[in-house]
């Protein structure tokens, strides 16, 4: 049987004397995960023949063509027109493949001076940048909608945990707010890791530069690009800014995770503590009654995506030697699949957290649980004048008394409370009672109420006033 011969790759296949197999060939091919890049490679591509001609190296008539050519494969792309050719490897020679076909021997020259490997380093930056602005929107929004539920909700009393045992007293709009401190420091990271990502490789070439009088400031300024890359081998082995994206995102990640970790417990039958929309969640398919939050929890799992990217992207480049390798085709499929969940994510969670209701009543009831104002008991002997740990030391073994007679601190008589120390007198009441003790964490960043609005108004501030 003769042996089939395929065929050679036009774009590079000069020096080969057969095509390459079709296993490697399949192994090798990268369309399914980076066609996604057309976009910004089209637009990289008219920038570059730009800069050409201004270069002298093509002319006027080249540059249009090339640039007609390419708005129609782009055309093509979006209504579904073109046709991916694995063989062709990836998303920069189908496209560069597509337009030889249209505009000819013009679109030959469109890869002077060019190289793929600086190519795919400056779409995937400027893919990246963009997806920054569209998770940065997501994470505003789902900010806005917890604040805007924290104003609601700056009096509501809950109890608040440690260890997810009862501790001490707060107000839900409090709550909320720690979440929308979390979130802020995502926004903050995210767009952190934008600025380091601005610096624009093209003009590197495969490794050492051009000799091509390329101008890459003028480049830069076309696609937008704050800064021009400073080395040529480093702009195109680089990927600290996928590394640091991923990083980003997995924290990101974490945050939501554990938002809807308490999410979960909440809406429990134990805690009872909110309603989730029907909209976000579902039923089994055996038992009639259960309404589960299975969005929330797909969140959670889901997060572990963000973390083993993370992992993989680091692994994937900690020892590749200066300067592009083909295993860093690899990066797009992790940082990916960790955008993919994270805008994905943001707008699940902003539609739960929209929906919910908090049950304002089984929080206060749980506020009268587990000695909560204990703290608040061993504050006030201190405030007469007695050491902490003895204060301490004293309320445990009233905590002990209350629970020898199954009774909650706050309900054991005041007689009672005397026999523990002589500096405990009638005033002893407002310290036992959650719905008054909450209002003297009256600093900043404490729970009570006027603290609490005054975090929501800012907050609303700041949001606004994001681009």
């Amino acid at each position: 049987m003769a042996k089939k011969e395929n065929s050679i790759n036009p774009l590079w296949g000069g020096r080969f004397g057969s095509g390459v197999n079709d296993l490697a060939q399949s192994y090798s091919a990268s369309i399914d995960i980076d066609k996604r890049l057309f976009e910004v490679d089209i637009k990289g591509s008219i920038a570059y023949a730009e800069a050409l001609r201004k270069a002298k190296l093509i002319s006027a008539i080249e540059l249009t063509k090339i640039k007609q050519g390419l708005k129609k494969v782009s055309q093509e792309i979006h209504q579904n027109k073109f046709d991916w050719d694995p063989s062709l490897e990836d998303v920069h020679m189908n496209i560069e493949s597509r337009l030889v076909k249209i505009a000819g021997e013009a679109a030959k020259k469109i890869h002077t001076g060019r190289s793929r490997n600086d190519q795919v380093a400056t779409d995937l930056r400027l893919f990246l940048i963009k997806k920054i602005d569209d998770i940065s929107n997501s994470l505003t929004s789902l900010q806005k909608t917890i604040v805007k539920l924290a104003n609601k909700n700056t009096e509501t009393i809950m109890p608040g945990f440690t260890h997810l045992q009862i501790a001490q007293p707060v107000t839900f709009g409090h709550h909320l707010m720690a979440w929308n401190e979390m979130l802020s420091r995502d926004y903050s990271r995210i767009k952190d890791a934008q600025t380091r990502m601005d610096v624009m490789p093209l003009g590197s070439a495969a490794l050492s530069g051009t000799r091509f009088n390329i101008d890459r400031k003028f480049l830069a300024k076309k696609l937008g690009f704050k800064e021009v890359s400073r080395n040529s081998m480093d702009a195109v082995s680089d990927r600290d800014f996928v590394l640091e994206l991923a990083s980003v995102l997995s924290i990101l990640g974490i945050h939501l995770s554990r938002i809807c970790e308490e999410l979960i417990i909440w809406k429990s039958s134990q805690f009872n503590f909110i309603e989730l929309s029907d909209e976000v969640c579902t039923g089994s398919s055996i038992m009639p009654q259960k309404k589960n939050p299975d969005m929330a929890e797909l969140i959670r799992g889901g997060s572990s995506k963000t973390i083993a990217n993370l992992m993989g992207l680091l692994a994937l480049l900690k020892n590749l030697p200066l300067t592009y390798n083909r295993d860093m085709q690899d990066d797009k499929e992790f940082i990916f699949s960790s955008l993919d969940y994270s805008e994905d994510s943001l707008r699940l969670m902003s539609i739960i957290i929209e929906g919910m209701k908090p049950n304002k009543a089984k929080m206060k009831e749980d506020c009268f649980k587990g000695h909560i104002t204990a703290t608040d008991l061993a504050d006030y002997l201190v405030e007469k004048n007695m050491t902490f740990r003895k204060a301490h030391d004293v309320v445990g073994k009233i905590v002990a008394y209350a629970e020898s007679k199954n009774l909650q601190v706050f309900e054991l008589e005041i007689s009672e409370l005397m026999k523990f120390s002589k500096l405990i007198k009638e005033d002893v009441a407002n310290y036992l009672n959650p719905l008054k003790t909450i209002l003297s964490r009256n600093k900043i960043g404490g729970t009570a109420p006027a603290q609490v609005k005054k975090e929501v108004k800012k907050a609303m501030r700041i949001l606004s006033q994001r681009k």
